[in-house]
C-alpha cells in the first residue's frame, strides 16, 4: 500500500521551510561567531543594556521560529494520522473481503463436491 499523494505533498512542502529556518539560524551563528573572533574585545566594549536587548530579540526570533517548526510538526503528524486511519480502513475492508471470498470459495467446493458424489 502506498501514501496518499496529497499527504506525501503535504510533508515535502514543509521540508524547504525547515531547511531554510535551520540554514538562517546556522548563519547566524557563523557571523555572530566571525564578529567575536575578529573583535574579541568589542563585545566587553558594547554597552551591557545594547548586548541584553540583542539577546532578548534573538531568543524572541528562535522562539518564533521553534513555533513555526512545532506548528509545521502539528501539520505534519495529522496528516500522518489521517493517511494511517485511511489505510486502516483500507485494510480493514480488503480483509473483509478476503473472508468474504474465502467462505464463497468454501461455500462453492462444498456444493461442487456434494454434486460430483451423487
Amino acid at each position: 500500500m502506498a501514501l496518499d499523494p496529497a499527504t506525501v505533498s503535504t510533508v515535502l512542502s514543509l521540508l524547504p521551510t525547515i531547511l531554510e529556518q535551520a540554514n538562517k539560524t546556522i548563519e547566524k551563528l557563523k557571523k555572530g561567531k566571525k564578529k567575536d573572533d575578529a573583535h574579541p574585545d568589542s563585545a566587553e566594549a558594547r554597552d551591557p543594556a545594547a548586548r541584553i536587548a540583542e539577546l532578548e530579540a534573538a531568543a524572541v526570533q528562535q522562539a518564533e521560529a521553534v513555533k513555526l517548526l512545532a506548528e509545521q510538526h502539528a501539520i505534519t503528524i495529522e496528516a500522518l494520522r489521517r493517511e494511517a486511519a485511511r489505510l486502516d480502513r483500507r485494510l480493514r475492508l480488503m480483509t473483509a473481503v478476503a473472508m468474504a471470498g474465502v467462505a464463497l470459495g468454501l461455500g462453492g467446493l462444498v456444493i461442487a463436491l456434494n454434486l460430483l458424489f451423487r
